[in-house]
């Protein structure tokens, strides 16, 4: 079951990730982050009346607060990456970032790794470095994957963070990562003066990605809360499948022969960690 809800998660991450990129390419991240997860909010809501908790402790509250800044800050970067870069690049690598740094975390705590997930990361290195090499595209370079890279990291920081609450503590967890993330996100949004409320067709995609994130959201940590973090962790981030399927399909999209080979070694190293 746990599996099934972070293969969900990694379906609605890919399309809130698809269409937060695509909206960024003319509103402002800060506009795009703080407007969706507050409207996303309200299905946290709902769902804290269909999975009640039986234990919920302030470390349960905090963590999910440092898992909300991480995300904040994972989701920043990742959508003026996509909005600069090429949606079929950028999201496999931040997505194969995402699911080695839970690898490694295990590691830490003494968990053994297979020859099959030593592959994985070593796929998703070779990843880095063959879109990295490809210099002469406009929309893709260093700078870019570096960003991608380090959106990716914020996630997998986001999925360990949740994974040390309690499983008796439901969704309250999100409640704390809700409860940081918000202020947050206004408060930069602010400071950038990007903080006008989106309005007709904008205000109806922005809807879309904070109902997706959520929803995305609240199937990892359920997932995780009643399964092993590092799978559920490799599965939902899978989420790049869905975007750069969407990016070819709906944008046209069409990277070069050097970085598809890059593109199919995230994959494949998304694939061989999971398996």
């Amino acid at each position: 079951m746990s599996q099934l809800l972070a293969v969900a998660s990694a379906a609605f991450y890919g399309l809130a990730d698809f269409t937060g990129g695509f909206v960024a390419k003319r509103i402002a991240v800060w506009t795009i982050t703080a407007w969706s997860m507050l409207i996303g909010a309200a299905l946290l809501v709902v769902g804290l009346f269909i999975v009640p908790a039986d234990h919920v402790t302030a470390a349960d509250i905090l963590w999910g607060a440092l898992a909300g800044v991480a995300g904040l800050g994972g989701l920043m970067i990742l959508y003026a990456t996509l909005a600069a870069g090429t949606m079929s690049v950028v999201a496999p690598i931040s997505g194969a970032t995402s699911a080695i740094v839970p690898v490694l975390f295990d590691l830490s705590r003494g968990s053994t790794l297979t020859s099959r997930d030593w592959l994985g990361i070593g796929f998703g290195l070779a990843a880095v470095l063959l879109v990295g090499m490809q210099r002469g595209t406009s929309s893709v370079g260093p700078r870019i994957v570096g960003q991608a890279v380090a959106a990716g990291a914020l996630f997998g920081l986001f999925f360990i963070a949740l994974s040390q609450a309690s499983s008796e503590s439901g969704l309250w967890p999100l409640v704390g990562a809700r409860a940081a993330s918000i202020p947050l996100a206004f408060l930069i949004a602010f400071a950038a003066r990007a903080l006008s409320p989106p309005r007709g067709r904008d205000l109806g995609l922005l809807a879309a990605i904070g109902v997706l994130d959520m929803a995305a959201n609240i199937a990892i940590a359920l997932a995780i809360q009643t399964g092993p973090l590092g799978v559920n962790a490799v599965l939902s981030s899978l989420y790049p499948v869905v975007t750069a399927v969407a990016a070819i399909v709906i944008l046209r999209e069409r990277p070069t022969a050097v970085q598809v080979g890059g593109v199919g070694f995230a994959v494949g190293a998304i694939v061989a960690l999971a398996l």
